[in-house]
């Protein structure tokens, strides 16, 4: 049987709370909300730093949840560096699911797996924990079930092949080349890049706010079983 065709919104590094930029940031998730209703597409993935730490405000992070709780479609968020897993966190005070339960949070430390039938759709991620040169965010990335689009997520630093690098969570473009995905939904760099690998589209997203000279933009990708994967950087207001 064909997968159905299917349209995502990608996003990450949204940082709601951060000190300086608290409205802006908010701004950001408001446009993302609004980018995926008009686009109707089928589920939101945030990859890492929907928050810009554990000890946000309690009112920004009410003002999250508010905006999520707008959406329809399954919401699949991964914890970053900055909203880790590490204690405290602030995902022990605050639960998604408040938002509505389309929203999904991946707990898993090394790795967890959503399936979505009605979609055609598997998830894999692995949430941050530590953020340092030993944390491998691919490490132990399995397919989902036989017949639906495969999606992985992953937050770190993209290491070029033959490359060495010291920085923390890095994701080596040899490990994506070795994925058996339809895409992998990067988070951390803070731009839009595409750093696909031996067929394996793997794209950065860019934060939703913009900053540092960059575009604020999110990535809508479509899933195609004729035309295949088509990722195009979608601007925001």
């Amino acid at each position: 049987m064909s997968r159905p065709t299917l349209t995502l919104l990608h996003t990450s590094d949204v940082h709601i709370g951060e000190n300086h930029e608290a409205a802006q940031r908010l701004d950001g998730l408001v446009a993302v909300v609004d980018a995926a209703c008009e686009q109707r597409v089928g589920a939101l993935i945030i990859a890492g730093d929907l928050f810009d730490g554990p000890d946000i405000a309690a009112a920004d992070g009410a003002a999250a949840l508010a905006q999520l709780a707008r959406l329809d479609v399954p919401t699949i968020i991964v914890p970053g560096n900055h909203d880790s897993l590490a204690e405290p966190s602030i995902y022990d005070r605050l639960d998604v699911r408040d938002a509505g339960v389309h929203c999904h949070l991946m707990r898993g430390p090394a790795g967890s797996q959503l399936s979505f039938a009605e979609l055609g759709l598997s998830v894999w991620a692995r949430a941050t924990v530590r953020h340092d040169r030993e944390y491998r965010p691919l490490a132990g990335y399995e397919p989902g079930p036989q017949g639906h689009w495969q999606i992985a997520v992953a937050h770190g630093y993209h290491v070029p092949a033959g490359e060495q690098s010291d920085r923390s969570s890095p994701i080596r473009a040899e490990e994506i080349a070795g994925l058996r995905c339809d895409y992998l939904a990067l988070g951390h760099g803070h731009r839009f890049l595409d750093v696909s690998s031996d067929g394996v589209p793997a794209f950065y997203s860019g934060a939703p706010s913009g900053g540092a000279g960059h575009e604020a933009s999110a990535n809508l990708v479509t899933l195609d079983a004729a035309a295949g994967v088509r990722v195009r950087q979608l601007p925001l207001a």
